[in-house]
């Protein structure tokens, strides 16, 4: 039997015996009941010795004598201790699995989950759910539909597992300012005339929620009382259709809100655009042009509330609607009135309105335009999608075709693409075009050929394995599986990011208000592209080094929020973009 020492034998017994070096090799020993051990040994040089040790075992069990001479250095099992010579050396444990998670992008857009892990005998699983139990889907992204919820995202891998729980959202915005709602009180900055006036927010307390309109903010209180700031045109002093007390729940509209009581009755406030030359509008509680008292009565159990340039259509929880406004414009439904029944969507353009029903027909109405009319049918039309005159019509079967004046609005028609509009997961618009993302991850795209044509053309083969798109007024940007970008449209908007090529790699997200894209990547840092003072200045991302998720106003500003609370902006100062008011410290983000 051999067994090697990995310590000198002296730890048995240090006064007795000199120290048998690492060159020596143990040939047997045998353990006597009388407390003594014989150790045979020969050396390097083959010189036996034998040596005889005291064991000072006070009665010790014979198997924790066996386990005090593996403490000394024996690395093979002994002979009545559970094994023979022969017996092979018992493995270590195994390393126990780990697993890491950490979650990016804005509350209310897309969430991805970054996972590092290691020692898992399976590939680590993603879920998220709310801190109430509602589940929200499983895989590393998914789209936020509860923002005002605590998620909470969890990764696990054999029997490890990680949760990072993310904080319901706070950041809000208008086209040109910033709001954020913390313990009932608003910080607000950007331009005072679209609701960034940092000293009318400051008044609001005990604020329950926030609701942005184009304008400004109405906040509604928790005694049921609204609070508004911003534009005149929003202002409910002199354009309210009642009073606003015991509000439950409110809709905002571009320039309006409509908000119902709790005895369910509806009052609205703000106005609509006239579409002259004058641009003039009209208020909500007009008598002339205004919301007639019919049309008040009418505007009950609302699920939602689109509207165009001038005008708003109520969709109802019935299926019917109610539109109001500028008749031009999409305020008149009469000539499709008896068709809009069980309709599933509505959507505007800047001039008409669009009706889905269940059934799959759409109906548009507007007495003055008819950019978005449906020359026919569509069957199984499932969903509409619209830039800023036409629409797409998306089916059950993952077709896609569009329509409208295509004579003269050359995103009206997809005929030049038809044949590759096959199983669409979604449709993208800027204001004048189009993409469809396909089911395996290519791209297709059409429309406004003046000023997406050349650039389409030279990205096309890279439009493969596209997970999202962002847009800007009249640009696309790609994300791609492998966290690459490309990019098509006008090069003023972000068409062209050729300058931050290789800055765009390992991107989670894109963020974009019409003018500059800002891409958040895995690392925490952030590239920008587009018109330099509307954010778009790559200059400005020196310092963003651990952000997790970025907000955007449509007129120019950026907003970003770092794992710790802390927070930036940039891009055009009186669209959010400029300093924030002391008073906001921290943005909590996830915990």
């Amino acid at each position: 039997m051999m067994l090697k020492s990995q310590r000198p034998i002296s730890a048995l017994n240090k006064k007795e015996h000199r120290p048998l070096t690492m060159s020596t090799r143990i040939s047997s020993m045998a353990i006597h009941s009388h407390g003594k051990a014989e150790i045979k040994s020969i050396s390097d040089r083959g010189v036996q010795k034998k040596m005889n040790i005291s064991i000072p075992s006070n009665d010790m069990p014979f198997k924790r004598i066996c386990l005090a001479l593996a403490g000394v250095g024996f690395t093979v099992l002994l002979t009545g201790c559970g094994g023979g010579s022969s017996a092979p050396a018992v493995p270590p444990a195994p390393p126990p699995p780990t697993v890491t998670i950490d979650v990016f992008g804005a509350r209310g857009a897309t969430l991805t989950a970054q996972v590092t892990s290691s020692n898992c005998s399976v590939t680590p699983t993603v879920s998220w759910q709310t801190s109430g139990g509602v589940a929200l889907g499983t895989g590393l992204t998914i789209q936020d539909t509860q923002p005002n919820s605590v998620i909470s995202a969890t990764a696990s891998c054999s029997t490890a597992s990680a949760v990072e729980n993310l904080q319901p959202n706070v950041v809000y915005n208008t086209n040109a300012a910033f709001a954020v709602l913390q313990n009932g009180t608003v910080v607000a900055w950007g331009d005072p005339v679209w609701g960034g006036a940092t000293s009318d927010a400051a008044k609001v307390s005990n604020v329950s929620n926030l609701y942005p309109s184009e304008r400004g903010f109405a906040a509604l209180l928790t005694n049921g009382s609204v609070s508004v700031w911003g534009s005149s045109y929003i202002d409910p002093t002199t354009t309210a259709t009642g009073t606003l007390t015991n509000i439950s729940s409110i809709i905002p509209g571009r320039i309006a809100y409509f908000a119902t009581k709790n005895d369910g009755s509806f009052v609205a406030w703000g106005n609509y655009r006239l579409v002259d030359s004058e641009g003039n509008s009209v208020a909500m509680n007009s008598t002339s042009g205004g919301l007639s008292a019919s049309t008040l009565a009418s505007l009950t159990n609302i699920k939602s509330i689109s509207s165009t340039e001038g005008a708003y259509a109520a969709l109802k929880n019935d299926g019917t609607v109610v539109a109001f406004g500028d008749p031009d414009v999409g305020g008149d439904a009469s000539s499709v009135q008896a068709q809009l029944t069980n309709v599933v969507q509505v959507v505007g353009t800047n001039f008409e309105f669009l009706g889905l029903t269940k059934s799959g027909n759409i109906y548009e109405w507007s007495n003055a335009y008819g950019y978005a009319y449906p020359t026919q049918q569509i069957p199984a039309t499932t969903k509409l999608t619209v830039d800023g005159t036409v629409g797409v019509a998306t089916t059950s079967s993952g077709t896609a075709t569009a329509f409208g004046y295509s004579a003269g609005i050359d995103a009206a028609s997809s005929a030049s693409v038809a044949s590759l509009l096959n199983n669409v997961v979604n449709i993208y618009a800027t204001q004048t075009s189009f993409a469809a993302l396909l089911a395996n991850g290519n791209v297709v795209s059409w429309g406004d050929l003046d000023r997406m044509g050349a650039s389409l053309n030279t990205v096309q083969s890279s439009l493969t394995n596209v997970k999202s798109i962002a847009t800007t007024e009249y640009a696309f940007a790609a994300l791609k599986g492998d966290g690459t970008v490309v990019t098509w449209g006008d090069p003023i908007v972000g068409g062209d990011s050729s300058t931050v090529t290789s800055q765009l790699n390992n991107v989670v997200a894109i963020t974009a208000n019409k003018y500059a894209f800002a891409a958040l990547t895995s690392s925490g840092t952030v590239v920008t592209w587009g018109m330099p003072g509307k954010g778009g200045s790559s200059t400005v991302t020196t310092n963003l080094t651990n952000v997790r998720a970025i907000y955007a106003t449509p007129f120019g500003g950026f907003l970003a929020v770092n794992k710790d609370g802390s927070f930036a902006t940039w891009g055009d100062q009186w669209a959010g973009g400029g300093t924030v008011p002391s008073t906001l410290t921290k943005i909590p983000f996830a915990s």
